[in-house]
């Protein structure tokens, strides 16, 4: 997928960020999904929705232009670890997004790597606003998160099977019962700024995060990389 190729051009820096917002809908599946299992392929076809898969694991995802995209490429210390890295790259976006919003700093990892937020009624159980995901060769990962600034369920409903795999605090939730957008928490929050602050801030943020587990790019390790993206 073209966004994982992008991040992987970059494998020569030590960190390369890419953060953007959708200009149209598509939906994305993890590596190990099965798009007519995930997806609802007759009506993204017929909506001219186009279905990618990228390199990552975890669930298949609605992108849209109420979503900010964040992709992560960088050198760690250790080959596996990724329970550590899920936890720094996730607090590295929560930390970026509090540094303008403090109330969003109240976000949480839950599941293996959902960004979610308690709801005010216990009994709901928490709402994901961000699905992510994780490749790993050797030193090198390449994290993407997606973050819902409006939730824009009709699409993720329209397009969007109940995933074979959840979770379990989904506890079989529905879409529309389980997911909300950071605009729900605060009204004022858009997708493009929701972007530019992670743009300004995601990079220190990181580095405060994972610390000395962020290590120089190796070369030795280039190749291998971008004959992985068929570059």
């Amino acid at each position: 997928m073209w966004i994982d190729d992008e991040i992987m051009r970059r494998c020569r820096e030590a960190i390369a960020l890419g953060i953007w917002v959708p200009d149209t809908p598509m939906v994305v599946l993890g590596s190990s999904n099965q798009e007519a299992v995930e997806a609802a392929v007759d009506v993204c076809v017929a909506d001219g929705v186009p279905i990618l898969k990228r390199f990552g694991g975890g669930g298949t995802v609605v992108l849209h232009g109420g979503c900010a995209v964040v992709s992560i490429g960088c050198w760690v210390a250790q080959h596996f670890h990724n329970n550590v890295y899920f936890d720094g790259l996730n607090r590295a976006v929560i930390g970026a997004l509090g540094e303008r919003w403090p109330q969003l700093a109240q976000l949480r990892q839950n599941g293996l790597s959902d960004i979610t937020v308690a709801s005010h009624d216990r009994s709901e159980g928490d709402k994901k606003v961000g699905g992510t995901s994780l490749f790993r060769s050797r030193n090198y990962l390449l994290y993407q998160a997606s973050i819902l600034v409006e939730s824009r369920l009709p699409l993720i409903e329209r397009y969007l099977r109940h995933p074979s795999k959840e979770p379990d605090y989904r506890g079989g939730r529905s879409h529309a019962q389980f997911v909300t957008g950071l605009s729900d928490i605060l009204p004022e929050v858009t997708a493009q700024a929701c972007a530019e602050q992670l743009r300004l801030s995601l990079e220190s943020s990181l580095t405060a995060t994972l610390g000395s587990e962020l290590v120089e790019p190796k070369p030795e390790q280039w190749g291998g990389l971008l004959r992985r993206a068929g570059l």
